[in-house]
């Protein structure tokens, strides 16, 4: 019979809990994280009790300390430190802002008898909203207080309160308990620098039927809206924006131009020079410079157009048929060309400016040239035979000789700057043709000095410059 075990109890001895320490309770500078940190040999305490001593007692993990204090009891290896407390952050209130009056975003004209929230991108991109007299364009927003927090002690953190909205109001806009009202009938001017909103109300001249012979040609310094038509023969000059129905004359404008309807040229076309965009539903046999862009609904047909952006086409059928399409970012349609294979040209360079200047110069150097053509055949080359003339005569050839050398140095000088253009016209360009669903034969697309012409009727992809084969390539 074996005889019986002895129980043995442990403990430790008094050297072993001499070396033992208190874990430390660590407050961050700012009261917001507590921490606990154990020794190398921690001594079996509570933490809760600990934290109530350093007087945490808002914001405890509950969780982690229950578990620590578990660790500690059954002698478990445990890390250096340990988050067992975070304050709750404040909620810093929102500043004050500026809602505008508008409707869906894609509307070019921006106008509704609701205030609503305002897409600011879409907003800045259209530039075009109509104000009416002593009726609401905007309505201010208060600023909110926020939320105090709390630190781990308990103390409150205070929130910082919103900035009420800062505004730069014209002269024809004010105040009116939260709205801004406009004091005349006009185009709302929007812009926003270093957190200050400006906002006022432009006059605009109102054309309430057709430009004609009625009203003859305008210039005004503010904007211009057509209720009806520009006719053919008719210019519109705006330093802002231009607005019609139709399109059939030409218009200059410091701003964009919307035609509501389409732009219309007839045995003359349409002439449209833009500093900002132009919309349409639809462009036939037109001419447009723009510094921006051209956004069309249906189609553009005929047309000459210089964007030094982009020039889109959208809606259905969404197409280019004839014409030369210059840009400088993207050209995008659903279909180019006809089933007919109408010669339409595309391309994509640097500069459309440069594009223009190119044809401009070529077309002074073809009518320099064709006048130098006629004094040569005039003068001849004996010049002998010619010196040999009367007196009377011998003056007035003796000028056109003078001429025909004065003309010589022009061509020589146009022949230079076209050299020069047609350097800057080949560099590589990051712009792009997007073919939406297909485009038919005789479609020219050119990027950066370089086309491909299709041959067959292709189908949806992109015309891009590749760097590489310095080719446009298709995918």
């Amino acid at each position: 019979m074996k005889p019986p075990q002895q129980q043995s109890k442990r403990g430790e001895t008094f050297e072993e809990f001499s070396y033992k320490q208190l874990p430390v309770i660590e407050i961050s500078p700012d009261r917001m994280i507590a921490r606990v940190k154990f020794p190398p040999m921690p001594l079996c305490v509570d933490i809760f009790n600990l934290l109530a001593e350093a007087g945490v007692c808002s914001g405890i993990d509950t969780m982690t300390v229950r578990e620590l204090n578990q660790m500690l009891t059954n002698g478990e290896r445990l890390e250096e430190t340990y988050i067992v407390a975070r304050g709750r952050e404040p909620s810093d209130g929102m500043d004050g802002e500026l809602i505008l009056r508008s409707t869906r975003p894609q509307d070019v004209i921006l106008s509704s008898d609701e205030l609503v929230s305002v897409d600011y991108r879409i907003y800045k991109q259209k530039q075009l909203a109509l104000a009416e007299m002593e009726q609401p364009i905007a309505m201010i927003i208060n600023p909110t207080e926020g939320r105090d927090g709390v630190d781990v002690t308990g103390k409150s953190v205070p929130a910082k309160p919103g900035q009420d909205v800062k505004l730069d109001l014209g002269r024809n806009v004010y105040i009116s308990g939260k709205k801004v009202i406009s004091r005349i009938d006009g185009l709302v001017e929007y812009g926003r620098v270093n957190g200050i909103i400006y906002l006022d109300v432009s006059q605009v001249y109102i054309v309430k039927e057709d430009v004609d012979f009625t009203t003859g040609n305008i210039d005004f310094p503010g904007s211009v809206i057509v209720n009806g038509s520009i006719k053919a023969g008719f210019q519109v000059r705006a330093r802002n924006e231009v607005i019609a129905t139709t399109i059939r004359g030409r218009v200059i404008a410091g701003g964009g131009v919307t035609a509501r309807q389409g732009i219309i040229g007839g045995q003359e076309p349409a002439d449209i020079y833009s500093e900002g965009s132009v919309y349409a539903k639809f462009v036939h046999k037109a001419k447009i410079i723009t510094n921006e862009g051209v956004y069309v609904k249906k189609s553009i047909m005929a047309s000459e157009i210089y964007a030094e952006k982009e020039v889109i086409v959208d809606g259905a059928p969404g197409s280019i048929i004839g014409g030369k399409i210059f840009s400088v970012k993207e050209i995008s349609a659903k279909v180019y060309g006809s089933e007919s294979y109408v010669k339409t040209e595309v391309a994509i360079f640097t500069s459309v400016k440069d594009v223009v200047d190119m044809k401009k110069l070529v077309a002074q150097r073809f009518e320099t040239s064709k006048m130098l053509n006629k004094l040569e055949n005039y003068l001849g080359n004996n010049k002998e035979i010619l010196m040999r003339q009367g007196e009377s005569k011998r003056a007035m050839i003796d000028k056109l000789l003078r001429k025909r050398e004065q003309m010589r140095k022009e061509i020589a000088s146009l022949d230079s700057m076209i050299k020069e253009l047609q350097g800057k016209l080949v560099m590589n360009s990051t712009g792009r043709i997007e073919v939406q669903r297909h485009a038919y034969p005789e479609v020219k697309f050119m990027i950066g000095g370089r086309f491909v012409l299709t041959t067959e009727k292709t189908k949806r992809g992109t015309y891009y410059f590749d760097k590489k084969t310095e080719e446009v390539e298709f995918r």
